[in-house]
Formats: C-alpha cells, sequence, structure tokens
C-alpha cells in the first residue's frame, strides 16, 4: 500500500510538474555555457574570458553530457525532462528512507505524509521544470537521506564507511553552494556518531571531500574566485537579514506552510515513541531538522533571491524527509487519524486555492512568479524552448546582431525592452573590436547569440569587471549591480570614445579614467586572471591570488578607482 501511495504521489508530481513545464533565462546561461563546452571553448560564458556563471557545476556536467548525447540543441528539453525525473524520483526515494525509518512501529498502513505535503505546493510545481538545478538538488537530498538511514541502522555503523556515502554527501556544494551548509552539518554527524579510530574518522573526510576540493582547486585556478562569479555579482556574502525573512515570510504566508509545519511537529510527537529508535536514529532525525532550519536561516542571511520560494524549497524537503512516510499505529489512532485529516484539508486548499498574487507577477519587494512573468512575456503557457520565448522578439533582434557579426562590423548594441520582430538594432557606440551585445537577460540573448558575439550581462553576472564593482543600497534581489556606462565603454568602446565627446554617452573623461583604473594593479590582475592565456603558471598564480580577487572591489567613480588602483 505505501509504495501505491508513493507512487500516486510521484505521479502527481510529474503531471503537476508537466504542467507547469517552462525553463527560465537564468536556465539559458547554463546552456550556452553548455554550447561553449562542446565547442571546445571550456566552461565560459564568452570565448577567450574565463567567467564561472553556473551556480551548479553538477548540473552543467549531466547538461553537457545529455546534450553531447541526443541529436540536435537539446538542452532546453533536456534539463526539463530531466528536472521532472529527478524530482518524482527525489520523492519515492524520500518516501522509501522514510518508511524505512520508521518500519519497528506497528502500523495498518505507512501514508506519504512529507512529500504528499511537498507535492501539493504550487512552487514544487514551477521549479520541478524551469531549467534550474532544482530537481537535482532535491534528488540529491532524497539519496543523502535514504543513505543515512541505511547507515544508522548498521550493526556497526562506521565513520569511513560506505565510501559511496561520504562522496555523495560531500558533493552538495557542486549541486549548489548553499549546500556546503547541509553537506557540513550531515558530515559532522557522520564523523562523531560513526565508529572508528580518529585516522579511519579523518579518512571519512577525505572520501568525502575530494570531489569538492579538486573543483575548488579548479575554480580557483582557472577562474581565479574562491565563488562563482555569479555570487560576486549578488554579494552573496552581504548579510541582509530583513530582505530574507521577507523571503521567508513570501513563502509562509501565502501557501499556510506553519499549517503542515505543526502537523508534522504533532505528529512526531505522537509516533515517535513508538518508532523504537536507536539512539544514533533519533539524533538523525535531530541533525536532518537542523540541517534544513541552518539552510533556512543562511537564505535568510544573504536576502534570499528574486524568484518566489526556489531558494527555500530545499529547506523545505529536507525538513519533510524524516516524515516524508508515516505509520499510522493502533495506538494513538484517532489522534494520527485527525492531525493526517487536516493535512489533506491543507493539501486540498493548497493544490487550488493557496497562491501567490503579484500584480504582473512581480510585487512591490521585486519578488517574482518566474514562471507566469516569462510565460506572460513569451505568450506561450508553456515556455521552453528558445522560439518559444522568442516570440516576444528575442530571435529576431539576435539576428541582426549575429548578421553584423559575421558582417564583420565592430560595435556595442543594447538590448531593448520592450522587442518585437521589427525592433531595430541600437547600437551604442563603435567597439573596440568585434560586436559586444549588453543585456540584462544574459540568457535568452545569449543562447541566441553566436559565439563570435561578447555577450555582457548589465547585472555582472558574465562579466569579471562588472561583477566586482562596489556595491550600492541593497536593491531586488540578483539585480542591485548595473554596469556603469563608463566601465563598459572604458572595456570594450573604441579608443576614441576617451578622447571625444559623444552626444548622449558618457563624459570621455570618465571613459579614461576607467581605462586608467582598469590597467592598473588589482583591477588589471583581474583582467589577467581571467582573459590571459591559462599557462601553469598563470593557474597557480590565480589560485594563490584567488582570495584576494575575490574580495577585491572597484569604486563606482572612475577617478576614485583611478587614485586607488594606480
Amino acid at each position: 500500500m505505501h509504495l501505491a501511495l508513493t507512487a500516486a504521489v510521484a505521479l502527481a508530481v510529474l503531471v503537476l510538474g508537466w504542467l507547469k513545464r517552462w525553463t527560465s533565462d537564468d536556465a539559458f546561461i547554463n546552456f550556452r555555457v553548455v554550447h561553449e563546452l562542446l565547442a571546445g571553448n571550456g566552461p565560459v560564458f564568452n570565448a577567450g574570458e574565463r567567467v564561472e556563471v553556473a551556480t551548479s557545476p553538477l548540473w552543467l556536467a549531466v547538461l553537457t553530457v545529455a546534450d553531447a548525447i541526443v541529436p540536435g540543441d537539446a538542452a532546453p528539453w533536456t534539463s526539463v525532462v530531466l528536472g521532472l525525473a529527478l524530482t518524482a524520483t527525489a520523492v519515492t526515494v524520500a518516501s522509501i528512507a522514510a518508511a524505512r525509518l520508521w518500519a519497528k512501529a506497528p502500523s495498518w498502513v505507512v501514508v506519504p505524509f512529507g512529500v504528499a505535503v511537498f507535492a501539493a505546493l504550487p512552487p514544487t510545481w514551477d521549479f520541478t521544470t524551469s531549467g534550474l538545478e532544482t530537481g537535482l538538488s532535491f534528488s540529491w537530498i532524497a539519496l543523502s537521506f535514504w543513505g543515512l538511514v541505511r547507515w544508522v541502522q548498521r550493526d556497526t555503523p562506521l565513520a569511513h564507511r560506505p565510501v559511496w556515502l561520504l562522496v555523495l554527501l560531500g558533493v552538495g556544494p557542486l549541486v549548489r553552494p548553499d549546500f556546503a551548509v547541509i553537506s557540513g552539518i550531515l558530515l559532522l554527524f557522520v564523523v562523531l556518531v560513526g565508529a572508528g579510530r580518529w585516522w579511519q574518522r579523518l579518512l571519512g573526510l577525505v572520501f568525502a571531500g575530494l570531489l569538492p576540493v579538486a573543483y575548488q582547486v579548479f575554480r580557483m585556478g582557472y577562474y581565479g574566485l574562491l565563488v562563482p562569479n555569479t555570487a560576486v555579482a549578488k554579494e552573496s556574502s552581504r548579510p541582509l537579514w530583513s530582505r530574507g525573512f521577507v523571503y521567508l515570510a513570501d513563502l509562509v504566508a501565502p501557501h499556510l506552510l506553519w499549517v503542515p509545519a505543526l502537523l508534522a511537529l504533532g505528529l512526531l510527537a505522537v509516533l515517535a515513541p513508538q518508532a523504537r529508535w536507536l539512539r544514533r536514529e533519533w539524533i538523525l532525525v535531530v541533525v536532518v531538522l537542523a540541517a534544513a532550519a541552518v539552510h533556512a536561516l543562511y537564505v535568510v542571511r544573504v536576502g534570499g533571491d528574486f524568484m518566489h520560494a526556489r531558494l527555500l524549497m530545499p529547506s523545505v524537503f529536507l525538513a519533510l524527509c524524516p516524515v516524508a512516510a508515516l505509520p499510522v499505529t493502533r495506538r494513538h489512532a484517532a489522534v494520527t487519524g485527525t492531525l493526517l485529516a487536516g493535512a489533506a484539508v491543507w493539501a486540498v486548499s493548497s493544490v487550488f486555492f493557496l497562491r501567490i498574487d503579484y500584480p504582473d507577477s512581480v510585487a512591490d519587494s521585486g519578488l517574482a512568479d518566474e514562471r507566469g512573468f516569462y510565460a506572460a512575456l513569451a505568450g506561450v503557457k508553456n515556455p521552453i524552448t528558445l522560439a518559444d520565448h522568442g516570440g516576444a522578439g528575442v530571435s529576431a533582434y539576435t539576428d541582426q546582431v549575429n548578421r553584423a557579426a559575421l558582417e564583420g562590423r565592430d560595435e556595442i548594441v543594447l538590448q531593448v525592452v520592450p522587442v518585437r520582430p521589427s525592433t531595430p538594432m541600437a547600437v551604442l557606440a563603435p567597439s573596440s573590436g568585434g560586436m559586444v551585445f549588453s543585456v540584462g537577460n544574459a540568457g535568452f540573448y545569449g543562447v541566441a547569440s553566436s559565439s563570435s558575439v561578447f555577450v555582457v550581462d548589465g547585472f555582472g553576472l558574465t562579466d569579471p569587471i562588472a561583477s566586482h564593482i562596489a556595491p550600492g543600497p541593497p536593491g531586488r534581489p540578483g539585480h542591485e549591480k548595473i554596469f556603469p556606462a563608463w566601465y563598459l565603454l572604458a572595456r570594450y568602446g573604441a579608443p576614441e570614445l576617451a578622447e571625444e565627446v559623444t552626444p548622449g554617452l558618457s563624459d570621455p573623461a570618465g571613459v579614461a579614467a576607467s581605462r586608467d583604473a582598469l590597467s592598473c594593479g588589482d583591477a588589471a590582475q583581474l583582467i589577467e586572471a581571467t582573459s590571459g592565456e591559462l599557462t601553469v603558471g598563470r593557474f597557480f598564480s590565480n589560485v594563490v591570488h584567488a582570495p584576494e580577487m575575490t574580495s577585491f572591489r572597484i569604486p563606482v567613480d572612475p577617478t576614485e578607482a583611478r587614485d586607488q588602483f594606480c
């Protein structure tokens, strides 16, 4: 019965996720990197410049392998199908793991309580696809929980065995950087609770650290940073508690998430005494709940995200894992039944009624119903491919840029909003060489642009200088840094822009000061680290200087920057 009920929940996730299928602009950032990788240019956004724009290295690897195997431009549809499959797998594995955890409790039936709560949440449907790594995140959490349940139920769980579990727990930061919090807590649990001598505990940590440490060395040597460039652009180390609590409330309040949370605690209080858990099983449940809470607290600290609920959904799923499946026992059957009935009422309300309500899909706080926004923009119910999203003119506009690149024109071109198929190309200024495309939607326009077009994201995600501009006051999450025009022209503009007054453009003195600043000191080192030839010497130099390049910031005022660096 339990497996049948779990299969029904997994099927519901697949159906609801399919009905809400879509891909986001951020997903297309990954797709452009996949194209560059398969073209032999490396894991970069623009050929010739080493900038890490993919938040999830593991998801990028999965997409690259899939795109290499599946014929045609398969990345968008591959990401959708994989997202659905991975989320359904996560639901199934979490339910099976929880049933095993509760197996010693005498029961009439085991019901998939936690995964049903998860499946009833509308954000689950939105991010089952989206083209992002969310499905992979859920699967990693579920598999880790399943492995830990099996581990604690061994006669003598060892701190350095099994190796596969330690490696799995260790790759959390490669799924998402913020999962380092979860990985660290779960690994600490294994090391402290597992049996073994000190060197065996240390060996367990070595197994867990092999892949993430290897990738971190690669990141530092190849990109010259300790974190992805996106983390620098978004100032993810800056504490923004008030904005983070708004983000948390935006999930909890409209979906009445406190209702299933209280019901879950009530069910735990009633059923746990009947579970006959060993001490280490009790500790596992506490540790998993603590890891979920700490991860959610970290998301709150950094100020959340601009996509409704996205970064908190892994926390929610992890917290639900210990109660993903629960036994209906003979003892206290009435109380258990009442609590489960309450959960059923909430689930029905969530599926049919509980929704966010943002005017035009974006709230005053900057939080967005991202799927609703892009579906409305594309005029397509389920926008997946670039052709779907290009209905608003993306493809037609970028075709003009690509043709200009083929003609050998040297220009800086701007993205235009709104864009239609008839929108003419907006040329900002002559470039110092080639076509430079300054955009606000780096994903769509990045994939639509040919590799010969150098695409610069105005929010700093794809550019090592734009990402390192000193931050101003907190604004919309992920959209706070705007690449100053004088720096854009200094990096990519023709020499005369720093010498002659050009109507509508920045003062040439500001452009000249920007050029001077970028040619001196740490700014010059950053440009050389990301654009210079990658020799063995430069790789090791980047490793050594990665900490200071990560913390380095460029004043918005170019004169101040020149005085500071030169």
